[in-house]
């Protein structure tokens, strides 16, 4: 008699990019937690098939999962996806179709950190309590992982409307999905938030904005070379430097969302919730890629002036002696005076290199649906 238990294979499937660097993690990790916090020996491989959206721009989960169950016989089937899904207002963490034995992992709702210690116990949780269950097991609630997974709830999908309608454009229910966890409260909404513009990777953008670089380079070179300027960033104080500092990264955040056209606004009032976490994510994401890029600047500018102005004629032209202080106030104030010509240079910007840069593959395809819907929704007004 043959004892050797059945290995349970588990296929991934991931988007490009993030998920798809996450589970080829996860490819080497769970199986040995599995077989601690599940029944026999598991297998995990990644699968070939594609995650495309259907004409709703939903994610269908369980004809993908019956897809990739079906060429590569596995077991069970897990979807990594960038795209961020909700029940209402509320995040949504995994789904799952119990009877199919498919689930899904929405990574937004992991947040900006520990993602892939989230993914990883996320995943473990719906395989093991959901897909493949057992009655000794914790129920979802009192899983040990939930401190790692984050605080989740458990949906019923039957309480909301049956397949793909306006509002769930980025979180639709499946008939056959009877498994929602969910993030609850603002908390849970902030950690959505933070997931986007992880997503969104703001590191990006800097690349893009070459012309608005070069810009803001030329802008801070007037403030190293003019000593009127040294004397002005010293008068300033710190409170004022920072004060014009704020006003610069604000500037140029706003000035390329609307000349790039980033703002999203839908005519759906069902859609409005969504446009607004759409918006709050495009601010975050190019305001952390203007203040990296005004880091930079501001680096360059430091070696820049230490380079440019000696200590003796800075000395002479502040009547007192100069110090490093100084020299960080003059790269300061330069780099403000900078960030408000790169503004102006951001206009030569490629718009299409922006948008790139400042949104996912994910929510690149999202804009562009609602953008064809507003504009047929227009054509028959």
């Amino acid at each position: 008699m043959n004892d050797t238990p059945r290995t349970t294979v588990l296929d991934l499937i991931a988007d490009p990019g993030l998920p798809a660097e996450l589970a080829g993690r996860l490819v080497d990790e769970l199986p040995s937690r599995l077989d601690r916090e599940g029944d026999g020996v598991w297998e995990v491989r990644i699968s070939d098939e594609p995650i495309a959206l259907d004409e709703q721009g939903a994610l269908p989960m369980l004809e993908i999962g019956g897809r990739a169950r079906e060429c590569d016989d596995a077991d069970a089937v897990v979807l990594l996806t960038d795209l961020p899904r909700r029940a209402g207002p509320q995040p949504v963490v995994a789904d799952a179709g119990t009877e199919q034995r498919i689930g899904l992992v929405s990574l937004p709702a992991l947040g900006a950190v520990n993602q892939y210690p989230r993914c990883r116990d996320t995943v473990v949780r719906l395989v093991t309590h959901h897909l493949f269950p057992s009655s000794e097991r914790a129920e979802p609630g009192e899983h040990s992982d939930a401190g790692r997974a984050g605080s989740l709830t458990r949906l019923d999908p039957g309480r909301e409307q049956r397949g793909y309608d306006d509002d769930s454009g980025s979180g639709g229910v499946e008939d056959g999905v009877d498994v929602r966890l969910a993030l609850a409260g603002i908390r849970g909404r902030l950690r959505l938030l933070s997931g986007l513009v992880r997503a969104n990777r703001p590191w990006r953008l800097v690349p893009s904005l070459s012309p608005a670089l070069a810009a803001a380079a030329a802008g801070a070179a007037f403030g190293i070379f003019y000593s009127n300027i040294w004397e002005l960033a010293t008068a300033l104080g710190v409170v004022r430097q920072l004060a014009v500092m704020l006003l610069a990264l604000v500037g140029m955040t706003t000035w390329l969302i609307l000349d790039n056209g980033l703002w999203e606004s839908r005519r759906s009032r069902s859609l409005r919730e969504e446009a607004w976490l759409s918006n709050a994510s495009t601010v975050l994401t190019v305001g952390c890629g203007v203040l990296m890029m005004y880091a930079l600047l501001f680096v360059i500018a430091l070696g820049a002036s230490a380079v440019v102005i000696p200590p003796d004629y800075l000395g002479t032209n502040l009547m007192r002696g100069a110090g490093v202080d100084d020299y960080l106030m003059i790269a300061l104030l330069s780099t403000s005076m900078g960030t408000v010509a790169g503004a102006l240079g951001s206009g030569f910007a490629d718009d299409g290199a922006v948008r790139q840069a400042a949104y996912s593959r994910r929510e690149q395809e999202r804009r562009a649906r609602l953008d064809r819907e507003d504009e047929r929704a227009a054509g028959h007004g």
